[in-house]
């Protein structure tokens, strides 16, 4: 098999790494030995730590499309519009494509699939969604008997980085996030994670998974970490309460509710435990129950693993007719009307708050009235959250969804 792969960067060379160190096994299961044909990267001149002696390197992408030999791509090297046309004109030719690319997959991935199923071509993306961790091909395959009504689950690593720094010790939230700089976790403009944007896109794509249904992405509201104070994390703690940034979504059959947004974890949840740059997924279908997945959201060799098992995958099913879910339904984005318990804090006397829950009909327990006013509510459905949110007189500093009974 010919495999021509799109970009070198960390993941693209740890591509190079695992079908090297793992060659004999992937020669077996495949039935033939996998050649690295083609590299297009942006600089041929650039010095990289693996061996491409035997692969035609170029930064001319029509170099590949003229080439008759590529049975398989690989994309890592990100974009948006320019590599979505640069994979379709690969899927256009019959020519299988993995990609670990959720930017442009969360946008794009149903206009690619109808085109890899018109030209009975594979479009597989494992790796876009929690490095490691095969959460795709466990809802596509090892779920698939089950109705799946909840996804849940940690899906960024430098978020969760700088949420267990804070929480574990102690520190603020711009030491968090300036090791975790420092270690690679985030980029020097971190907006993409600590924004949230990045948990958005994944959570896009499992929603769609799960449930067959198009997101649409713009639909999908977000809420990062930048604003998150280590006095409530602190306060919260002591209630047995963790906070994580959380990408869920619902499905009751007929809407969706998806959202991205920091909350309250009781510390016995198992997610609670999840630390640092790990992610965790859960994943409730209707007939197995509650499922969790977890791994490593990133790195090298972590996301070229997923990568090269979809290329193994791939190649095994060689010969039958191709088929990748393109769901015919928009799925209907509402916001969740379930009822949730809320970690508060008020910019008021612990009096005035007193008076004030009670004329919502909100029942709390007061966690800190040092300064200002916290509690953590009973559930409350939206209608009551709205009128807490409208009112300004009795300021909320800080407000948290607080998930579990």
């Amino acid at each position: 098999m010919n495999l021509a792969i799109l970009g070198m960067g960390t993941v693209g060379c740890g591509v190079v790494e695992v079908l090297s160190m793992n060659k004999s096994k992937i020669t077996g299961l495949i039935g033939e030995d996998v050649t690295i044909s083609h590299v297009f990267v942006n600089n041929i001149h650039k010095e990289r730590d693996v061996d491409l002696k035997d692969a035609k390197l170029t930064d001319n992408i029509e170099d590949l499309y003229g080439a008759d030999d590529i049975d398989a791509v690989i994309e890592v090297m990100g974009g948006m519009e320019d590599t979505r046309d640069i994979l379709k004109k690969f899927l256009e030719k019959g020519i299988h494509v993995i990609s670990a690319n959720k930017d442009m997959l969360a946008k794009y991935i149903d206009e690619l699939t109808e085109v890899a199923n018109a030209h009975d071509a594979r479009l597989l993306y494992e790796a876009s969604v929690a490095g490691g961790i095969p959460i795709l091909h466990a809802i596509e395959h090892g779920l698939n008997a089950n109705e799946i009504h909840k996804v849940m689950g940690i899906l960024n690593g430098t978020t969760n980085y700088i949420l267990s720094k804070m929480t574990n010790d102690g520190w603020d939230y711009e030491k968090a996030l300036k090791e975790s700089q420092e270690k690679g976790y985030a980029e020097a403009d971190p907006t993409n994670d600590v924004g949230g944007f990045d948990a958005q896109r994944k959570i896009v794509l499992l929603s769609r998974l799960a449930y067959d249904r198009k997101v649409d992405i713009e639909e999908v509201p977000v809420t990062g970490i930048s604003n998150v104070e280590l006095k409530d994390i602190e306060t919260a703690k002591k209630e047995g309460l963790i906070l994580k940034l959380v990408g869920k979504s619902e499905f009751d059959g007929q809407g969706l509710s998806v959202e991205v947004a920091p909350v309250f974890l009781p510390a016995d949840h198992q997610l609670s435990s999840v630390a640092y740059e790990k992610n965790a997924v859960y994943v409730n279908g209707n007939a197995v129950g509650e499922t969790m997945f977890y791994g490593p959201g990133a790195g090298g060799p972590e996301t070229a693993s997923a990568i090269v098992s979809d290329l193994i995958n791939c190649w095994r099913n060689a010969g039958r007719k191709q088929f990748n879910l393109t769901p015919q339904q928009t799925a209907s984005v509402k916001p969740s009307q379930s009822s949730n318990k809320y970690f508060i804090r008020f910019n008021a006397a612990e009096a005035d708050v007193k008076a004030h829950l009670a004329g919502l009909n909100v029942e709390y327990s007061v966690v800190d009235a040092d300064s200002g006013t916290t509690v953590v509510t009973s559930p409350i459905d939206p209608e009551q959250l709205e009128k807490l949110k409208q009112n300004r007189e009795y300021r909320i500093e800080s407000i948290y969804q607080v998930e579990g009974d």
